[in-house]
């Protein structure tokens, strides 16, 4: 079955602005040569490759999304609202919604 690579741009963002990591410790703070560039750009190339193969994911290509009915497609639209409202304002009302509307689409959707 073919599949396609998700990249989870939170994950890759947030990866990045950690610098304590051994490839970007590899750049030295001063470079004055040809020779120093290319090492740096070829470390921090490293690094950014790495990082975002770590948060990529690969799902099949077709999606069985199409063949739900309505109201589920309506249930999904509505329950990934309420994950991005929990996951930018996690307060326990919005994360109770949040559990609350996964759980029903899973049941509905078996």
């Amino acid at each position: 079955m073919p599949t396609i690579k998700i990249t989870d741009r939170k994950r890759v963002s947030t990866a990045l602005e950690k610098i304590d990591t051994p490839l970007l410790s590899k750049i030295p703070d001063n470079i004055r040569t040809t020779d120093k560039i290319d090492s740096a750009i070829g470390a921090l190339t490293s690094h950014i490759k790495t990082v975002v193969e770590k948060c990529e994911r690969r799902v099949p290509t077709s999606s069985d999304r199409r063949k739900f009915p309505p109201d589920i497609l309506e249930l999904i639209r509505v329950k990934n609202v309420a994950l991005r409202r929990a996951s930018a304002y996690p307060t326990p009302e919005y994360r109770s919604r949040e559990r609350a509307l996964q759980l029903e689409m899973k049941a509905r959707v078996q």
